[in-house]
């Protein structure tokens, strides 16, 4: 039996070779390990490689406000003016980092990881394991990656692989053309269910922008359903 083909995951574009710091970690090493690596944020792990919170140029920022947030007071937020003081006077990243962080299992789709940035807002992940220790980070460009396939590669897996594992005889007239990793279905199948479901699984397939739907059916299976 031919399988369809699988999903892409969090593990296969994750960046594997990450940067983190430890609770302990000054003020200024932070701020080093930001600019030499070129990142917006440090994830900070325990003892045992699990992250406990990030920090990034935002928390460090606060620093700069120092004077000003330690001479004002905010009765209408004193909550977060309680906590932003703290990070401005912090000097080592369990006193700076933001903490839960904001995780995502290394197993997780593709569409989970960019529903959950999209919802918190936020460019990056932290991917852990199965035993919750660092497995790496996920970024928006990483997300996007997906969809710099080539058309022949799209189509390649959408003919060989995605057809035939759906259609038991896939009928020789059947066609796929990629342009822009657009795919455009046509030619005659069997029935009007096999149509929706080519074309939705077609849409579903990893760096598939749209898919063009000019197939055309023998009967309409969905009527007798209906009956």
């Amino acid at each position: 039996m031919i399988a369809t083909p699988r999903h892409r995951t969090v593990s296969d574009v994750m960046t594997r070779q990450v940067h983190v710091a430890s609770l302990t970690t000054q003020f200024k090493v932070l701020v080093r390990l930001i600019e030499d690596n070129r990142v917006s944020a440090i994830p900070i792990v325990d003892s045992q490689g699990t992250p406990v919170g990030v920090v990034s140029e935002s928390d460090l920022l606060f620093k700069e406000r120092r004077q000003e947030l330690t001479s004002e007071q905010d009765r209408l937020h004193p909550l977060k003016h309680r906590r932003e003081l703290g990070k401005a006077r912090g000097v080592v990243a369990s006193e700076i980092m933001t903490s839960p962080p904001l995780t995502i299992d290394s197993n997780a789709s593709l569409t989970q990881a960019a529903r959950l940035m999209q919802r918190r807002n936020v460019r990056r992940l932290i991917v852990v394991d199965e035993r919750g220790k660092i497995a790496g980070v996920v970024s928006r460009s990483d997300l996007l990656q997906v969809f710099l396939r080539t058309d022949e590669e799209l189509r390649e897996e959408i003919a060989t692989k995605l057809i035939p594992a759906i259609l038991l005889w896939p009928p020789s007239t059947l066609k796929v053309d990629v342009t822009w990793n657009t795919v455009t279905l046509s030619g005659e199948v069997d029935r009007r269910s096999d149509v929706e479901i080519l074309t939705r699984l077609a849409g579903e397939v990893d760096g598939v922008v749209d898919v063009i739907n000019r197939l055309m059916y023998r009967w309409d299976d969905r009527s007798e359903e209906a009956r």
